[in-house]
């Protein structure tokens, strides 16, 4: 008697093959299940108590929030109330010009820095890239405090320097009288401290591109200028992208750098959101109000993280 071909029963090995592929169907996600949970927990748990936090008016303050005393849910009247008041608006304009400086010139600097890391002998790379990953390591209270001193009034190198210039009188000059100035020292701390990595990656971009596409561009005539503006930089567009989204998300919460540069005690015209939010939530224990400020940064970066994972994607389909 013959068997037909659609009778007969699947190899053992073929059964096999399926049964594994069946279930290793599940077991990418079976994998992942832990790292979820963590992330829920770690992540998702406390961001659903700043939301539900952000909703409610609590009545008895630090007691209220950590022992389960009595709260009222309000609806969106502490966004409402966040939203109308005009000094939130100043401080997040106040914001967006630092967050917006401080990318520019930590992405210029970084870009300079790549560049004469790319024309150096290997010895000089390998000693300016160690000076970038030390620079890195220290932690911005020490960086912070460093720069405090450099531009001490009485005592600091800055004033010190300057005043020996012809004409320029610095004895005793307080820097941090005036925001405009004080913020500037700061931005030197943000800047000094994200130069290191933007630099690094960016040098790391430079090698990737094809030499022969560079000579090509110089024996056709380019000056220096357009063969980076017109080869180097369409190359570097989309690490650029993803440093420079970065960079705002890391700048835009600045804390420590103006936290320990006004000693704890931040002037209305040093605030930006990060200190604005910790000196109406927690130091004045007004924990909806932070919680509230808190929601209005996560979505006004939510955007910015949008563009963060476009770009990763573009780059994935590239590849």
């Amino acid at each position: 008697m013959t068997v037909s071909t659609a009778q007969r029963p699947a190899p053992r090995s073929l059964r096999r093959r399926t049964l594994s592929r069946a279930r290793a169907g599940g077991l990418p996600y079976l994998l992942v299940l832990p790292v979820v949970l963590v992330l829920l927990t770690v992540a998702g748990w406390p961001l659903l108590k700043i939301v539900l936090l952000s909703l409610q008016r609590q009545d008895s303050g630090k007691y209220a929030l950590f022992h389960g005393g009595s709260s009222s849910f309000t609806g969106l009247s502490n966004y409402v109330d966040t939203l109308t008041d005009a000094t939130f608006w100043t401080v997040a304009l106040r914001t967006v010009v630092f967050t917006a400086v401080n990318v520019a010139l930590s992405l210029v600097i970084g870009m300079a820095i790549a560049h004469l890391l790319n024309r150096v002998s290997p010895w000089a790379r390998i000693l300016l890239t160690a000076t970038l990953l030390f620079a890195w390591a220290v932690p911005s209270t020490v960086s912070t405090q460093i720069y405090y001193w450099l531009f001490a009034n009485q005592y600091g190198v800055v004033n010190y320097l300057l005043d020996k210039l012809p004409g320029v009188h610095m004895h005793g000059h307080d820097w941090f009288a005036d925001p405009h100035q004080g913020l500037a020292v700061v931005t030197l701390v943000v800047v000094w401290g994200a130069v290191p990595l933007l630099a690094i990656s960016l040098h790391a971009g430079l090698t990737q591109i094809p030499r022969e596409v560079i000579e090509a561009a110089r024996v056709d005539g380019a000056s220096a200028w357009q063969v980076f503006r017109n080869v180097t930089m369409p190359y570097l567009r989309p690490l650029v992208a993803i440093l420079a989204t970065l960079s705002i998300i890391w700048d835009f919460g600045v804390f420590n750098q103006i936290w320990f540069m006004r000693n704890g005690h931040p002037e209305p015209g040093y605030q930006t959101l990060g200190i604005y939010m910790y000196s109406n939530g927690i130091g004045s224990s007004h924990y909806n109000v932070g919680a509230t400020i808190g929601v209005l940064m996560m979505l006004g970066l939510l955007a910015v993280i949008v563009v963060y994972i476009r770009q990763l994607l573009a780059i994935g389909d590239a590849e």
